[in-house]
């Protein structure tokens, strides 16, 4: 049954005596405040949830004070609410749909409450006035897209039980200068934050096992990076158009580097490969115009899939080998290329 009460439309449900907002007929504008419970026919029911789409583009909506037993917010429920600026959630929200506040422009802050379960995919994408977003301790995953193109972001709280930060989370958030993983991040999915051309700092926890292809992709800020000891592999594009970086620590455990991993580090001046490696990537070292050395610590040369840099790199960049293998170098595959090979001190 729907029934209009007050300023909102809603779904009620006898057998549960149950509300829910839904969509109006004419668009809903202004400040809102969404009671806990509402009265119809002299009947009470619990007002528990935000249907999906259920103020989709309402571009007039200032603000949103959800009351006290609103339970999940659906899908896209606030997306394209361009003039929407202030939302209080309440204390009993578990769940926050997808897309449920995408392309919010002018929302400036988030904080969740503490039992919130779920986010989903691209709940706060493209709201890029948003500046600061805190997560709640309950939260497992960063889904894919959460912050995507939140150009404004600069501070982000991250919940202490999170396990993965998902596919393009952070992507193109541009102001963020630097973000802490909490102990029990198991992996950073791939292109998490690609563009992030403000990033200078991340703290890594010993947790971390994964750091997924272009996670850093673009961030152009970023000077100096050590693989946690748990990852075990550079992995395609990583670092990729960090343009700034100078110093990259790889521990004596990785075994590989990625396609593109180094492509246009174009301030990196010396790499070290650990003994480990068993294979460089294509176009790995492919536009890093400042490299002058190239130490790879490897007894075996790595396999190549293909040529790892470009003419450039081969011809003037040093190739430090350790003792007694110039000769392997001098006639592997891609290794041939560079024309200054010596023998580690």
């Amino acid at each position: 049954m729907i029934a209009n009460i007050g300023k909102l439309t809603y779904l009620l449900d006898n057998a549960k005596s149950s509300a829910t907002v839904t969509r109006a007929i004419v668009p809903y504008s202004g400040d809102i405040d969404i009671p806990a419970e509402v009265v119809s026919a002299g009947r009470r029911y619990a007002v528990t949830d935000i249907l999906d789409e259920a103020f989709k583009d309402c571009t007039a909506l200032r603000s949103v004070v959800m009351g006290e037993n609103i339970d999940s917010i659906g899908i896209s429920s606030f997306e394209g609410c361009t003039m929407l600026s202030r939302v209080v959630f309440n204390d009993e929200l578990h769940v926050i749909g997808v897309q449920a506040f995408k392309g919010c422009t002018s929302l400036d802050e988030v904080v969740l409450p503490a039992k919130v379960l779920v986010i989903g995919k691209a709940a706060f994408m493209g709201c890029s006035s948003l500046e600061y977003a805190y997560l709640p301790d309950n939260l497992i995953n960063i889904e894919p897209s959460l912050f995507d193109g939140c150009s404004s972001l600069v501070r982000v709280s991250v919940g202490s039980m999170v396990e993965s930060v998902g596919e393009y989370a952070f992507c193109g958030c541009s102001s963020l200068g630097g973000i802490e993983l909490p102990q029990g991040v198991l992996s950073v999915e791939g292109w998490a934050f690609r563009d992030c051309s403000s990033l200078e700092r991340i703290g890594f926890p010993s947790s971390l096992a994964a750091i997924k292809k272009g996670a850093f992709w673009g961030c152009s800020s970023l000077e100096t990076f050590s693989l946690p000891a748990g990852v075990n592999m550079l992995d395609q594009g990583v670092l990729a158009n960090c343009t700034s970086l100078r110093s990259v620590t790889l521990h004596e455990g990785v075994l590989s580097i990625g396609y593109g991993s180094f492509y246009n580090c174009s301030s990196i001046e010396e790499i070290e490969l650990p003994s480990a490696v068993v294979s460089v990537g294509e176009q790995a070292f492919r536009s890093c115009k400042s490299l002058k050395r190239l130490c790879v610590m490897c007894n075996a040369a790595p396999m190549c899939s293909g040529d790892i840099a470009d003419a450039d790199v081969y011809s003037r960049t040093l190739l430090l080998v350790p003792k007694g293998m110039v000769g392997e170098y001098g006639f592997a595959r891609i290794w041939e290329k560079f024309g200054n090979v010596e023998e580690l001190a």
